[in-house]
């Protein structure tokens, strides 16, 4: 464990890599609003590829520790809430779908002979896969993050931490920097 994961929770890994995905997305937004098609493009890229990384990182290895959880941990909604677990699990098929609909708005918005007034007719798609995004992180931050900081051993939670923080580094060295 380095330094610098020394004090790393799964809660914060998380948050950090979440506040990843918010930056990347505001910065998309403000590129496309200026009309810089092909900049979007690359964010757009950047961010598609780090949201997908992190469903499917919490597929590999969330979704198993949760479901592992004691029965007695699982009724008692003060503990883990199983409904919280199951809206998480939907989000991320709805973002996975949100995704391909964000994907042919951007190709819209780049065909178009008016990017400007395509751009604002596909507003309503860009503005959904925020709210979803709000909402997820909210129940994870709020709900799954924590119940499972209490229900299992710290040596399992600070390897996890540790991971999801170089899959984040990992997938953050390969992106361009947009400022």
């Amino acid at each position: 464990m380095t330094t610098q994961t020394k004090n790393l929770t799964l809660s914060l890994a998380n948050q950090r890599w979440h506040l990843a995905l918010d930056w990347q997305y505001q910065t998309l937004l403000e590129t496309l609003t200026a009309l810089e098609l092909s900049t979007a493009q690359l964010i757009w890229q950047d961010f598609k590829t780090s949201l997908t990384a992190h469903i499917e990182f919490e597929h590999e290895h969330i979704e198993p520790l949760a479901e592992a959880l004691p029965d007695e941990a699982k009724l008692d909604k003060t503990r883990f809430d199983v409904n919280i677990f199951k809206l998480i699990q939907a989000d991320h098929l709805i973002l996975n779908r949100l995704l391909i609909k964000v994907d042919t708005a951007l190709n819209e918005i780049r065909n178009a002979k008016k990017p400007r007034t395509e751009l604002v007719q596909q507003l309503n798609i860009l503005i959904k896969l925020r709210n979803v995004l709000e909402h997820h992180d909210l129940r994870e931050a709020e709900n799954l993050y924590p119940a499972l900081e209490a229900e299992i051993d710290a040596e399992t939670l600070a390897a996890l931490a540790e991971k999801m923080q170089q899959t984040q580094d990992a997938l953050s060295q390969n992106l361009p920097t947009f400022a």
